[in-house]
């Protein structure tokens, strides 16, 4: 695979990976790293990466017959275009289409297009998806945003109150999220529905303003005690890493020929030394 990095005018950088146009890292103008990755992630062709953003399509988890979350992370996109705008953000263009290898697994023919605009403090990815063939089909998306954290113990994550969610870890559906924020305690796997344009995580040092547009729900997952399963997460890796995710899963989008969809997430980074930040 192949890595591109991005500068913007002010001094904000980010490296992408070629295959599944796999956003690996953020730092904004000034500041740290803003995205987890696992420093035993395998840098592989065909093996997905541990952190910075998964693009996953067309299918969520094993919900159905394809590899897990789908083929996109694991393929090759194309790099259509990247450099500097007007605005001085630094922005790269990637594209996948359908091919021999992903007709036999899901007969449909698509385009995506996946666009990271890096600026200031802020990071943008948007995701269209057009059906490009002459059938319907539907699809599940998200994008699969590893947050870096300092101590997942000292992060809240603020705007779920009110909303239904699905327990993964437990099974549990329909479950209400009565709390006005939320602390990660244990292993954590949920499905938000009907989320709100803005979500907003929080640690002693800096607070992270979370938009998403055109997507419908959220995931939050940190694997807490279940990390030990995951062979590609360095040990303690779940202390320093908390996925929040745009994602549209509990009610799949159906596509008609010629018809468009997208979704974006947009990340906005601001410094806080405010110590009641719960």
């Amino acid at each position: 695979m192949n890595f591109l990095s991005l500068t913007s005018q002010d001094g904000a950088t980010a490296k992408i990976a070629s295959q599944g146009a796999h956003l690996c890292s953020w730092i904004p103008a000034g500041g740290v790293e803003q995205l987890f990755m696992s420093q035993t992630s395998a840098f592989q062709d065909g093996v997905a990466i541990r952190g910075g953003v998964p693009v996953v399509f067309p299918q969520f988890s094993n919900q159905g017959t394809l590899p897990k979350h789908g083929f996109a992370r694991t393929s090759e996109w194309k790099l259509l275009q990247s450099g500097l705008l007007e605005s001085g953000a630094a922005q790269a263009v990637y594209e996948l289409k359908e091919n021999i290898a992903r007709l036999t697994i899901w007969p449909y023919v698509f385009r995506a297009e996946l666009r990271v605009s890096i600026l200031g403090n802020s990071l943008q990815i948007v995701l269209d998806i057009h059906n490009t063939g002459d059938t319907n089909f539907s699809f599940s998306t998200a994008l699969h945003t590893y947050l870096a954290v300092q101590d997942i113990a000292d992060v809240s994550l603020h705007g779920l109150q009110g909303l239904y969610y699905r327990d993964t870890v437990t099974g549990a559906d329909h479950c209400l999220e009565a709390e006005p924020s939320l602390h990660i305690t244990r292993e954590t796997d949920r499905i938000y529905g009907q989320v709100p344009a803005q979500l907003e995580l929080r640690q002693p040092q800096q607070s992270t303003l979370i938009r998403s547009s055109g997507f419908a729900d959220a995931v939050v997952w940190n694997p807490g005690a279940g990390a030990a399963k995951i062979n590609d997460l360095h040990a303690g890796g779940e202390n320093n890493m908390l996925c929040v995710e745009a994602a549209t899963i509990l009610r799949p989008i159906m596509l008609a020929p010629g018809d468009s969809w997208s979704g974006s997430q947009t990340l906005e980074v601001k410094s806080t030394h405010n110590p009641a930040h719960n």
